[in-house]
């Protein structure tokens, strides 16, 4: 069973994430068309997929129904400077759907409505072009682009 509703809409859920989603996290976090563009290069361990209960981060599991779809976070919150970062990840079963578009969309708007935001952030790596393509959904605008700052789809030596 999901945990409580964050936030909704007509057919899309964000659930505070519980103990029986961990294994639904854990095998998307370690599928290879996710980890690609995910910080690390070690597989993401059970102990290390359970959230903090953190003040500065909303951690949300976007459902369908009774489908899990993926995560969406704002994180970390900057009350006193109004801003906040969006993250959001979709498992591949569920992808151009538009579940990615939705999740960051309720997010974002809850981020502006409830925590009175005045500036949400994120980060695509370059060569992820649907999540750009969620960014500028969302009215998202590039503001820069850092060089050497993470590597994608490289082996380390």
């Amino acid at each position: 069973m999901p945990g409580p509703v964050f936030v909704e809409n007509d057919h899309l859920q964000l659930h505070t994430i519980e103990e029986e989603d961990i294994e639904f996290r854990q095998g998307a976090a370690n599928h290879p068309e996710i980890r690609r563009y995910a910080a690390g290069d070690v597989p993401v361990s059970r102990p290390g997929i359970r959230d903090h209960t953190d003040d500065d981060v909303v951690k949300l599991l976007a459902y369908d129904g009774d489908t899990r779809l993926g995560v969406v976070s704002l994180a970390p919150i900057h009350e006193r400077r109004g801003w906040a970062n969006l993250g959001f990840w979709i498992h591949p079963d569920h992808w151009g759907e538009g579940y990615a578009t939705e999740a960051a969309r309720l997010v974002v708007t809850h981020g502006f409505e409830a925590f009175r935001l005045h500036r949400i952030g994120a980060v695509a790596h370059a060569p992820n072009v649907a999540s750009q393509r969620v960014l500028e959904k969302l009215g998202f605008v590039h503001e820069g682009t850092k060089r050497d700052d993470d590597f994608v789809d490289t082996v380390a030596s």
